[in-house]
């Protein structure tokens, strides 16, 4: 297929589906301000996408019927779920970024040099719409900015909860001849890591909002310390008892650290694709940073726990 061609198909399928997305959020939506937003953009990308329809090398097509790639397709399915499950400041924020990450394309391909001037006319005037977008999105996340901030006490206790307690789990059934003992020390051990957590988010918060006075910013962020400490403690015992089930529900050894560590691997890369969409970051190294400190601590507790069981003779039962 002509290179150019390509763009333009690809380009034309990354704006319907957008316009696909956005009038499935607008479906669902009941926060007025939001549905009246998404209907705005909907309705641009529609007009992207018909742009990108009457080019030459596209032919006639019918922008109703184009079929979109599987990684679309699971869009529409995901981010109706995401706001259901997650609520309106983590969507709005995800939609910024989508916005954001499409505004880099169109500008990568005005540098490449790849298009004509009457195309390269057109998607000037699209990127002009998308800055505008990006703007609108990233206006409405401000305004959820103190919901963000819970959702990254939920997000980071739970993160927590997960790496310290895998790996004290992981070191424990090497030296344990009882799932009970690892479930217990796994509980304990997480219930004291939430009492710890929970003390710390709130004098975190507290001294923030005493710096903030002390320099005489009005900030535009509402937030409640004893709020925060309560979303990162139960969060991280959250994270504890992923990592703990497989011990209290009856495994040991080998098979319950094997089932600890999928179970952790699995919400640990949800956490983390969280916690990339909120700062910014790359999901995929965000994940692949995350599980290789997770299942790395994992590894060496376990090994130290299985030197002191072969070698030291040591076990707890």
């Amino acid at each position: 297929m002509d290179a150019k061609k390509e763009i333009e198909e690809r380009f034309l399928k990354d704006e319907i589906s957008d316009f696909r997305l956005y009038e499935s959020i607008e479906n669902g939506e009941k926060d007025d301000k939001l549905r009246n937003l998404v209907a705005k953009l909907k309705k641009t990308e529609r007009k992207h996408a018909g742009i990108w329809a009457s080019l030459p090398l596209l032919g006639e097509h019918d922008i109703e019927n184009v079929k979109l790639p599987f990684n679309s397709k699971l869009r529409l399915i995901t981010y109706p779920l995401v706001r259901k499950i997650f609520g309106i400041a983590f969507v709005t924020k995800l939609l910024e970024r989508n916005e954001a990450n499409g505004l880099e394309e169109y500008k990568e391909l005005v540098k490449s040099k790849k298009l004509g001037g009457s195309e390269l006319q057109k998607v000037r005037s699209i990127i002009s719409d998308e800055e505008h977008h990006e703007k609108l999105l990233l206006e409405e996340t401000q305004k959820h900015e103190a919901r963000l901030n819970y959702t990254r006490s939920i997000v980071f206790g739970m993160n927590d909860g997960l790496v310290e307690i895998l790996a004290v789990i992981a070191g424990l059934a090497m030296v344990a001849t009882s799932s009970i003992i690892v479930a217990i020390s796994g509980i304990i051990v997480g219930i004291s890591g939430t009492l710890s957590m929970a003390a710390g988010a709130y004098i975190s918060s507290k001294s923030e909002k005493v710096v903030e006075k002390s320099l005489e910013e009005q900030p535009g962020v509402t937030t409640k310390p004893a709020k925060e400490a309560y979303y990162t403690g139960i969060f991280y015992f959250l994270g504890a008892l992923v990592a703990t089930y497989p011990f209290i529900l009856g495994a040991s050894g080998y098979v319950g650290i094997i089932e600890s560590v999928i179970s952790v691997a699995i919400v640990l890369s949800i956490a983390s694709t969280m916690i990339a969409v909120i700062s910014d970051t790359s999901i995929k190294t965000r994940i692949v940073e995350m599980l290789a400190v997770s299942l790395g601590a994992a590894a060496v507790t376990a090994l130290i726990g299985f030197t002191v069981r072969t070698i030291l003779g040591i076990a707890i039962s």
